[in-house]
């Protein structure tokens, strides 16, 4: 995790699901990675490692009273930095996001809220405290990339920038931007009104073989969406786990 992450920069992800146990065997058998349960203080909210890297969390669908919500779909929500947490929320719902959850003290580790972006994208705030938020060692089972797919992305760029700070950067002729140029992008912004209905953020995550990646992915219950492709990023696939949510497989060239 950088030292001094930028205004907008995604610094957690973490993971809602039904199925607790079967789903998080899942990730494990895919990634290789450990869920570590923070006990009761904390609604038994996971950490998710990987060799001892911090990736991000787990936790079920539950309602404020800890019983079982259906209607929370399996998803991986992307939070972004911020400093000054309430000011950011407040001039998100400003711009005309919807809320989530207020911002909310996280025992000494920060701060965190939710909104629905004004194009129908969760995303997560994080302002730290004792906690800055995960590892990017940028290995095989760690978060290499961050985008928005939205399907309004002119809103999408307006909204990110002056709610986040982002620094749009467009990419070239395709309508795709990304949060700060070059080697010092943190974020993408890609227009998917040709393949999405619905906005949302998704992760990439690093493998040593896609291929292979993507067909343990089939083998233990999810989908491949599109691909193994390649890429100037690597060997991309898009995939589902066992109950629907949506993450990237990257290859390094």
């Amino acid at each position: 995790m950088p030292a001094d992450p930028r205004e907008g920069q995604p610094v957690w992800i973490d993971y809602t699901c039904h199925e607790f146990e079967s789903t998080t065997n899942f990730y494990s058998q895919i990634f290789g990675w450990e869920f570590n349960d923070q006990g009761s203080d904390f609604g038994h909210y996971n950490m998710i490692t990987k060799d001892g890297v911090t990736i991000g969390g787990a936790m079920r669908a539950l309602n404020m009273d800890g019983t079982p919500n259906p209607m929370i779909p399996a998803t991986w929500t992307t939070y972004l930095h911020t400093e000054d947490i309430s000011d950011v929320y407040a001039k998100a719902l400003e711009a005309g996001a919807a809320p989530v959850a207020e911002p909310m003290a996280v025992g000494p580790l920060g701060q965190m809220a939710v909104i629905t972006d004004p194009a129908g994208a969760g995303v997560g705030m994080w302002q730290p405290g004792e906690f800055s938020g995960f590892d990017t060692p940028l290995t095989p089972g760690t978060p290499v990339w961050f985008e928005l797919m939205t399907v309004n992305y002119s809103a999408a760029n307006e909204f990110y920038g002056h709610v986040f700070s982002f620094e749009i950067t467009p990419m070239g002729d395709f309508p795709y931007s990304t949060h700060g140029a070059g080697d010092d992008a943190v974020a993408g912004i890609c227009d998917a009104r040709e393949w999405a209905q619905v906005s949302f953020w998704r992760t990439y995550f690093n493998v040593e073989d896609a291929d292979a990646a993507a067909s343990k992915v089939t083998e233990l219950g999810g989908k491949v969406l599109a691909g193994p492709e390649d890429s100037p990023y690597g060997r991309i696939v898009t995939v589902t786990d066992p109950e629907g949510a949506t993450f990237q497989l990257q290859q390094d060239p």
